[in-house]
């Protein structure tokens, strides 16, 4: 296919054409990318954001919407959902707080004290899938799609390790009373 220039490109989209619409990912996707990892600060999320919007874009029609420039739509685009993003996961961040605090007591308190007086001893008890596990979702704050992504696993076995990797360090923590 011959190279389009923008508003050739939104035509061909509107006729449904789907090489016009590989031609606009080309084009436009390592910009995006760019884009959105300079406000997420993370790779892995800038691409599932990129690609996300190129999913909606086509299966949503949102190219109908575009009436001015092709490239300031899409960077626009690109930046509201990296801010809602953001937002989200702020959002997230605060209940987790939240719920920290609700969790204050003196058994919380000891349990945190004796992990840091026996961290080798209980956390050796674990696989090592279940390590990788709390280590990704844990103290990496990757998300569930992420974590279980890198180890190769489905959601659901990342989410099992994770149980069990917890029923392991509590009852660590309870034998080292």
């Amino acid at each position: 296919m011959e190279i389009l220039n923008d508003v050739q490109i939104i035509e061909q989209l509107k006729m449904g054409n789907q090489e016009a619409f590989e031609m606009l990912f080309k084009k436009y996707y390592k910009l995006l990318n760019v884009s959105a990892f300079y406000i997420l600060q993370d790779e892995m999320e800038a691409e599932d954001t990129v690609q996300g919007f190129f999913v909606d874009f086509w299966d949503r029609q949102l190219y109908k919407n575009v009436n001015s420039s092709l490239k300031a739509y899409l960077s626009i685009a690109i930046r509201n959902r990296c801010l809602k993003r953001i937002e989200k996961e702020t959002l997230v961040q605060k209940k987790l707080v939240d719920y920290q605090y609700t969790l204050t007591g003196p058994q919380v308190e000891e349990d945190v004290a004796v992990a840091h007086f026996y961290p080798d001893k209980i956390l050796a008890e674990l696989s090592m899938q279940r390590m990788q596990a709390i280590t990704l979702v844990h103290y990496q704050n990757k998300k569930y799609k992420d974590a279980a992504f890198e180890m190769g696993i489905s959601i659901n076995s990342l989410k099992t390790h994770l149980k069990l990797a917890v029923k392991i360090l509590r009852e660590g923590l309870k034998n080292v009373r």
